[in-house]
């Protein structure tokens, strides 16, 4: 299966959000609380969200009282984000940009790349150009917080087939392996109300030590992983990586 080697220049549009919009808004206010728990983060911190797309965490950021910047390549879904944003009377400031290009002369106190939002381009020094850009962004005792699927439990567990639902739409999903360039394609199936639609998407799978030595490399001195969070520890059966790295 070949996917587009830009495929998410134009995944994310109103097929995502017709999947995910209703079931994730339900899940956004825990995770910030258990964000602040984990980072023991306190407003005012300056937050950029990278990239932000619907703005669902940005919103709910804001709504506490953090400075918060929101970026995304997307057109579409930066529209989302602003009209949301207004529409909750918060204020955020929505960028369109490139999360491998670092905004000049801006500094934040944390950066958030979350919901695997890490892994996308064909080339891997890319993946790492996206953790460099962070490190450029953060003030001293800044952090970077990426969260993303195990790489390491799905290579090891590999499904070529799954069936699950979102909601009310029943989702189908092939996968295919690169296990050399650790790249897994998936092309997936949504039905909805008796009509269906399919997209593919690629994402390059990170375990604990391919992303620790990543973001070494970017110039963090310190990484914390973890595999919820809950602050539980991570394994290689832990469904997520949330890795913290600070300079």
């Amino acid at each position: 299966m070949q996917a587009p080697t830009e495929w998410w220049r134009t995944w994310f549009g109103p097929g995502y959000l017709a999947l995910y919009d209703d079931h994730l808004a339900e899940r956004t206010s825990t995770e910030i609380d258990q964000l602040e728990a984990l980072l023991r983060l306190r407003p005012p911190a300056r937050v950029l969200d990278l990239p932000c797309g619907q703005g669902r965490h940005s919103i709910e950021l804001a709504r506490r009282g953090y400075s918060v910047t929101g970026v995304d390549l997307s057109g579409y879904m930066l529209a989302v984000a602003r009209e949301r944003a207004e529409a909750r009377g918060v204020d955020i400031r929505f960028l369109e940009g490139d999360m491998r290009e670092p905004l000049a002369g801006e500094r934040f106190d944390l950066v958030l790349n979350l919901f695997t939002s890490f892994g996308y381009f064909a080339d891997e020094p890319d993946d790492r150009r996206v953790a460099t850009a962070a490190a450029t962004m953060l003030d001293p005792g800044g952090r970077l917080l990426i969260e993303l699927i195990n790489g390491e439990r799905v290579m090891k567990n590999f499904q070529e087939r799954e069936w699950f639902t979102v909601g009310d739409a029943a989702v189908m999903e092939r996968r295919w392996l690169d296990r050399g360039s650790r790249r897994m394609t998936v092309e997936r199936t949504v039905d909805r109300n008796g009509g269906d639609a399919t997209s593919v998407h690629v994402v390059r799978l990170y375990g604990r030590q391919e992303l620790v030595a990543l973001l070494a490399t970017a110039g963090f001195a310190q990484v914390r992983l973890f595999g919820d969070w809950d602050g539980s520890p991570a394994t290689a059966d832990a469904l997520r990586i949330i890795a913290v790295a600070s300079s």
